[in-house]
């Protein structure tokens, strides 16, 4: 009895195994990813074997500053029923989020940008892509030999005679400098030729004109990238300003200081310029150690009204090199 009892137990429990075992390969067991890609094919009316895909086709023209444009081509994805969201250096831009939107134009403002378009259908994406957007640049800095005082904040400036270095910093991506072919021009005249490395150049300046115009052109080693910057190096004469500046008052029987300031002579100190002061019909010069400094006394007796201090400052080294000025003197 015992026994029978035990045998019946037994099936019953096999049955009940086998009848869940069968529910559960019936209903539990999940999709396979192929399947998913299979199905959401097929709900897109594609080739089960070619998901959607999209490619962007970079043109650019090559100089930051000017425009660069991209287009999506995309790959089992009808355009026209899909919207195409672009976004510039991580940023929406919403003009260009619509249907059919396969086209993507910009101004290039640094050497490099990144763009995304983001491809969807019925709301749900089905395929995006990033693009490098890389514009080449270069940028010329100058400088010269001629004198200014210390405590000025701004550049010298060339005048007839003087030596201008200029310096090509170019942007080419996966390109050195050093390993790059330069082609300068002085006022459209070539004077140096696809030289490799010639960053520097310098001319010196042979004409009294209002500027002299630079031009260069950097290429890459199989000229395929040639980037082309000009820039005009303006061209002065000596002059000289005095501090105070006009109009200047002082009293009769009074004094004071007025300094020379010199600016764009080939000197390398203050002391290799002469300075000849006039005041009321006489002369007068400074006195080292400042030769540029005149203490201007006026006697008691000088009566009241307006004078006039005029300087003439020369190079002592450069014949022809000087500059001058005049001030009002208010005697009160």
């Amino acid at each position: 009895m015992i026994n029978n009892l035990k045998l019946v137990l037994a099936t019953l429990v096999a049955l009940v195994f086998l009848s869940g075992g069968a529910h559960a390969q019936n209903a539990g067991v999940l999709p396979s990813a192929q399947d998913v890609s299979a199905q959401a094919a097929s709900d897109l009316n594609l080739d089960e074997f070619s998901a959607p895909s999209v490619d962007l086709v970079v043109s650019a023209s090559g100089k930051m500053g000017t425009g660069a444009s991209l287009a999506a081509k995309t790959t089992n994805i009808d355009d026209n029923a899909a919207t195409f969201e672009w976004y510039l250096d991580d940023e929406l831009a919403p003009s260009l989020v619509g249907r059919a939107k396969t086209a993507f134009s910009f101004t290039t403002s640094k050497p490099s940008h990144l763009v995304r378009v983001v491809v969807s259908i019925n709301n749900k994406k089905v395929a995006e892509n990033t693009a490098a957007i890389h514009s080449f640049n270069v940028a010329l800095a100058w400088h010269t030999d001629t004198f200014v005082p210390a405590e000025y904040e701004g550049r010298a400036l060339p005048i007839v005679g003087s030596r201008v270095t200029v310096s090509a910093l170019p942007e080419i991506k996966n390109e050195q400098p050093e390993d790059l072919l330069y082609t300068w021009y002085v006022d459209a005249e070539s004077r140096v030729r696809n030289v490799v490395g010639e960053q520097d150049f310098t001319f010196t300046v042979t004409k009294n004109v209002r500027f002299v115009s630079i031009i260069v052109e950097v290429s890459n080693q199989g000229q395929s990238i040639t980037v082309r910057q000009a820039i005009n190096v303006p061209v002065m004469k000596p002059s000289v300003v005095l501090s105070p500046f006009a109009p200047l008052f002082v009293s009769a029987g009074g004094k004071t200081v007025v300094q020379a300031l010199p600016f764009y002579f080939h000197a390398a100190t203050l002391n290799e310029l002469s300075y000849e002061w006039g005041f009321a019909g006489k002369g007068a010069r400074g006195v080292p150690p400042d030769p540029n400094a005149l203490t201007l006394a006026i006697p008691a007796d000088s009566g009241h009204g307006m004078r006039r201090l005029s300087l003439e400052v020369a190079n002592q080294n450069v014949i022809g090199e000087k500059a001058g000025t005049e001030i009002e003197v208010n005697i009160l």
